[in-house]
């Protein structure tokens, strides 16, 4: 009997070998492991809707606020706290897999790829660990975090901003690890030794959080300048300045971060105005300003046609048109709102000051269910009423002997925390969203039965 020898080309051998690779690792592909669930900071993301009532599926408590948003990698969720602490957390069940110290607040969001886990502190590190065990890998080290200076309200002289929540969150693209820093520059590291590429030197403290499209990199600044530059290089293509308040310092800097897609940038500034610019020249397409005076330090979800984004002092969830800049509708938060929202084909989920997480419906604007943390839950200083609204009065009794900045930020750390706000944005995957609470709380909610 004649034995049959199968051959086959080098070409369908590669092919093969190709296919098996990407099978094998489609998992890794297709999850989201940055902030806002990807490198244009879309927050768009593939999962079926939390349409009804939500509960918690599990609840993690850290030693600080958790003002760091989630990364699902891998049946895994990856986020920092204001103890110092990164952690790594099953996803399914709230286990901790393991913890890593750092010097300072972990308020930057962290980047996740196959092999590590990167992000900035408050210590002046830029830190990348390995991912299955926490090790570190190499840390960066920067020139120093801290809280952007603005005017003090009382006395004019200048003072750590309370409302500067954030620290940027870094973006992979190739090689390269990306991310800004207080010390004003945006940094370009080598994602195997995290030697420095290339840095860029703006005009202030760098908390926004860059994306990526092709080779543009766009990310903003408390300079109040939107900059775009060349990924491999560097090199500025274009900046565009936003409104510059350099007398009170209210109305002033670029807290947000930018969102890219169809060759548009996406981004709000506290100059109370919202900012569609061409991601190629930087010139505005449209600019929107209906927000009653409003810091916009919310980022952006992108969906096929409008763009979702919430406010500080207007406590609302905009949905706007693509295309003209124009209002669709917004809803009542109750509360200042920074967290950036989440979008999947249905509805969005944003949270609030109030220690209230929105699902909203994106068609009609209806809020279907609201979560509260258990901070709110407690509300141990009860400003805000039963339905989530601002109790006036309170405060005003409780800022009445207010006479500085550092005073009246330290009774808005104690509110926040008391009250469960949510600054962290939300993830959803596979039917349940994740986030962090102010109250030290990370958070798996869930409508699953």
């Amino acid at each position: 009997m004649k034995k049959f020898i199968l051959r086959t080309s080098p070409i369908l051998s590669l092919l093969f070998l190709l296919f098996i690779f990407y099978s094998c690792n489609e998992k890794y592909l297709k999850e989201k492991k940055m902030f806002l669930g990807n490198q244009e900071h879309t927050g768009n993301y593939d999962s079926p809707s939390v349409k009804d009532e939500p509960e918690i599926l599990w609840k993690f408590e850290t030693g600080g606020q958790v003002i760091s948003s989630p990364v699902i990698f891998d049946n895994t969720v990856y986020i920092g706290s204001s103890d110092n602490r990164l952690y790594a957390i099953n996803a399914g069940t709230g286990k901790v897999l393991w913890e890593f110290e750092t010097g300072g607040a972990v308020n930057s969001t962290p980047v996740v790829t196959k092999d590590k886990v990167m992000f900035l502190s408050y210590d002046g590190f830029f830190y990348a660990l390995n991912r299955e065990d926490g090790k570190l890998v190499w840390k960066f080290k920067t020139q120093g975090e801290s809280r952007f200076l603005v005017k003090d309200y009382f006395n004019k002289s200048f003072k750590p901003d309370f409302w500067d929540f954030y620290l940027s969150s870094p973006v992979v693209k190739g090689d390269k690890v990306y991310f800004g820093s207080s010390d004003s520059n945006i940094y370009a590291l080598d994602i195997v030794t995290g030697e420095k590429i290339w840095s860029y030197k703006t005009g202030g403290s760098v908390h926004s959080s860059p994306a990526i499209s092709g080779n543009s990199l766009v990310i903003g600044s408390w300079d109040s300048n939107v900059y775009c530059l060349n990924a491999s290089t560097g090199k500025e293509k274009w900046k565009f300045e936003t409104g510059k308040d350099l007398k009170s310092y209210i109305w002033h800097g670029v807290q947000a971060s930018p969102a890219i897609d169809d060759s548009t940038v996406y981004i709000g500034s506290r100059d109370a105005k919202f900012y569609a610019l061409d991601l190629e020249t930087g010139k505005p397409i449209w600019i929107t300003d209906e927000f009653n005076r409003s810091w916009m330090p919310s980022s952006t979800a992108v969906g096929p046609k409008n763009i979702y984004t919430g406010s500080s002092d207007s406590f609302s969830f905009f949905s706007i048109d693509r295309k003209s800049g124009d209002i669709n509708y917004a809803v009542d938060t109750k509360a200042y709102t920074f967290s950036s929202p989440a979008i999947d084909r249905e509805m969005a989920y944003i949270g609030s000051a109030n220690g209230r997480l929105y699902g909203i419906e994106l068609t009609s604007g209806d809020i279907k269910w609201e979560f509260e943390t258990m901070g709110a839950r407690k509300d141990t200083i009860h400003l805000f009423n039963a339905g989530g609204g601002l109790d006036k009065e309170k405060y005003k009794v409780l800022t009445k002997d207010i006479r500085d900045m550092p005073a009246l930020s330290s009774l808005m750390e104690k509110i926040f925390s008391s009250t469960g706000a949510i600054v962290s944005s939300p993830v959803i995957s596979d039917r349940v969203i994740y986030f962090g609470s102010s109250d030290g709380h990370v958070y798996a909610i869930t409508d699953k039965k």
